[in-house]
């Protein structure tokens, strides 16, 4: 018993270091899995390599290889313990290895994994998007082309594929949470992945379609995300905001969007009402950080009554002075002279006035 438990665990040591041999693999030449082998005994091993720090890189390329033979021929046993057995977490981490052979097969089997969704695995496909994007995303500005290109896919392949209404609400979790996950400093790359985000979420509402988008019970949710992601920062933010606004609104219809966001707070429909004025051109107003749209209207107009009123009292200021100045002309007189002569008038009869009062 315990010879064959053995041969066994020596069996898929030997499978692992077969596929370490192959670094890309095209998925039509993913050989059948060996039905002598133990199920269980090779995700251990599997788990063992993925979960030690000091693993080979080499090591790391066979296990990817074997899972992505799993997720083909078996869904139902990948399942059970990619998720189960929380390999998955261990093997996002490798998207970030140093070595970017590890990095591209992560990544291909991310795509076999969502171009081959089933609805029994949801609630296992939509941890796995949530889990994935803070570290595809960052990726997405790689220099390296092929790294890049796989993200790119991924992506597409999430929007295709993974047809369920949580979807637009995790991208607008990834977009308030990018500024915080994104390892570069390098503002640029930090709006460019929220650009990114903005774009996957346009993409997936439109093929998620109306129907689902009108049965999300998620709606209210998306709204306050897309509020939070817009005070963030208003002036970058705001034409994706804008995108997204209008993107829901053509597929849903004006009427539907403005039932469905009466369950939304007050907030959120000023907060709306504001974002739908944003313009597209790059030209939006500039506004304080993230101070609440009604007091930044607020301060407007306090501040255009302020600047009306000045505007009168300087102009009726400079009508008297005018008069006053042609009226002297008129008379032959000179200026500064009539208006040095009336201040001493006005100071004379000010003198006189205290005279007579201490009197």
């Amino acid at each position: 018993m315990n010879k064959e438990k053995s041969k066994k665990v020596s069996d898929s040591q030997f499978i692992i270091l077969e596929e370490m041999k192959n670094i890309n693999i095209p998925y039509d030449n993913l050989k059948p899995l060996e039905p002598e082998i133990d199920t269980i005994s090779m995700f251990q091993k599997l788990r063992q390599i993925l979960y030690d720090k000091n693993s080979d890189w080499t090591l790391q390329i066979g296990v990817i290889n074997y899972l992505r033979r799993v997720q083909k021929y078996d869904k139902t046993v990948f399942g059970q313990f990619f998720y189960g057995a929380k390999i998955y977490p261990k093997l996002l981490e490798l998207i970030n290895s140093v070595r970017s052979s590890v990095s591209k097969n992560v990544l291909v089997l991310l795509i076999e994994i969502f171009s081959e969704v089933i609805p029994e695995n949801k609630n296992s496909i939509i941890t796995l998007v949530k889990a994935s994007l803070p570290y595809v995303i960052p990726k997405i500005n790689s220099n390296q082309s092929f790294i890049k290109a796989e993200c790119k896919q991924l992506l597409e392949s999430i929007c295709n594929h993974v047809k369920f209404q949580e979807l637009l609400l995790i991208i607008l979790q990834q977009m308030n949470s990018t500024l915080k996950i994104v390892s570069t400093p390098n503002p640029r790359n930090k709006e460019k992945d929220s650009e990114i985000l903005a774009d996957l979420f346009i993409k997936s509402a439109r093929i998620l379609g109306k129907d689902i988008i009108m049965e999300s019970t998620q709606f209210p949710e998306i709204i306050k995300g897309l509020v939070s992601f817009y005070d963030l920062n208003r002036n970058a933010h705001g034409k994706f905001c804008k995108n997204i606004l209008n993107c829901l609104i053509e597929i849903i219809g004006r009427d539907n969007f403005d039932a469905k966001i009466e369950k939304c707070g007050k907030k959120e429909k000023d907060e709306l009402a504001f974002i739908e004025k944003v313009q597209l051109d790059g030209k939006t107003k500039k506004m304080r950080g993230t101070v609440s749209s009604i007091h930044f209207r607020n301060h407007l107009r306090e501040r255009k009554k302020s600047l009306k009123l000045s505007k009168c009292n300087n102009s009726s200021f400079d009508k008297g002075n005018k008069s006053a100045t042609n009226k002297i002309k008129a008379s032959g007189k000179d200026v500064n002279g009539a208006g040095k002569k009336s201040i001493n008038l006005v100071t004379l009869h000010h003198n006189d006035e205290n005279v007579q009062n201490n009197n």
